[in-house]
């Protein structure tokens, strides 16, 4: 699994199994955990940024969370694309 390959088919059939949601939920949170050590993100195509309402210039991580919050929304309401944005801006990762 890849996670570039799994947003790219959320975005085209808005399912994810329970499994690819675990892995989803994995590669977040390991980036979240080793943030401090991450330079660089790469973007994600601008079409996949606007239909998971991102700014256009949003990164796959940031995609990420977004497939995140719309198919596994957390229990207390806060949104992973919100923390994750706290996030790059707190560490200046730039986006290429």
């Amino acid at each position: 699994m890849e996670l570039t390959e799994l947003i790219k088919d959320y975005v085209a059939t808005e399912l994810l199994s329970s499994i690819e949601l675990d892995f989803l939920e994995g590669e977040l949170w390991e980036t979240t955990q080793h943030i401090a050590e991450i330079n660089t993100f790469f973007k994600a195509p601008k079409k996949i940024c606007e239909q998971l309402d991102l700014d256009e210039k949003s990164c796959w991580q940031l995609c990420c969370a977004a497939v995140l919050d719309s198919s596994r929304p957390l229990k207390n309401g806060q949104k992973r694309v919100e923390d994750f944005k706290k996030l790059i801006k707190q560490y200046e990762i730039n986006f290429i």
